[in-house]
């Protein structure tokens, strides 16, 4: 494969870099240390799919173990980041309690549940189904509380408008893939080719556009 093939077969990854190159530039040493953790995690992932995408295409290795620990980093850094952005003390609550639940079963999950070549699915769909909750909670939290002309300025609505988008169409799917790949591996392939690569570009291209609100950005509620 020639690094020209590797870009159209992987073009997300452009969209992706695009919201890194943002982060680098936009990034402040004012911001609220959740801003921090969450702008260095998106340099990790562009930087972890990447890897990824070059062992599957030119080395042909397994990239599974990569995307198992990267999505457990996901979603244990989007909980802080929502910990300190939601007002909710309930969701609050349910944020301590979701992590200790997800490292339970993300140890469970590698000794037991699932070797080390295979996704782990258990763990993406209830951690892809925590963040959509926070999302959507923190949404109605910004409606509520802020005028309408000024959601639009909220980083942290762009934020959770990209993980909203990203994970109500990936958990369905990636909770089914290791079934989709053994018995239906051409709809599985077109359904990542289709759905999850357009997702995927949408959320990084909101991604985006919520670091860029970021330079000007003050909390509304």
């Amino acid at each position: 494969m020639t690094y020209f093939q590797f870009l159209v077969k992987y073009y997300p990854l452009v969209f992706l870099w695009i919201s890194a190159i943002t982060v680098v530039a936009v990034y402040r040493n004012s911001w609220p240390l959740s801003y921090k953790i969450l702008a260095f995690f998106i340099l990790f992932y562009t930087l972890s799919d990447t890897i990824g995408g070059i062992m599957a295409s030119f080395y042909k290795m397994n990239n599974h173990f990569i995307y198992n620990f990267l999505y457990s980093v996901q979603f244990l850094v989007l909980s802080y980041f929502y910990y300190h952005r939601l007002n909710s003390r309930l969701l609050k609550k349910a944020i301590i309690i979701f992590v200790f639940t997800y490292l339970l079963l993300d140890i469970v999950s590698a000794i037991w549940l699932y070797r080390a070549d295979t996704l782990h699915t258990y763990n993406y769909v209830l951690g892809g189904f925590f963040v959509v909750i926070l999302s959507l909670a923190y949404l109605l939290q910004i409606y509520a509380c802020a005028e309408s002309n000024n959601i639009f300025h909220d980083p942290v609505f762009w934020f959770s408008l990209a993980w909203l988008l990203f994970f109500s169409l990936t958990v369905p799917f990636l909770g089914m893939i290791n079934y989709l790949n053994t018995n239906y591996p051409v709809l599985a392939l077109d359904y990542y080719v289709l759905v999850i690569d357009i997702t995927d570009c949408l959320r990084s291209i909101l991604l985006t556009i919520g670091f860029l609100h970021t330079r000007s950005a003050k909390r509304l509620c």
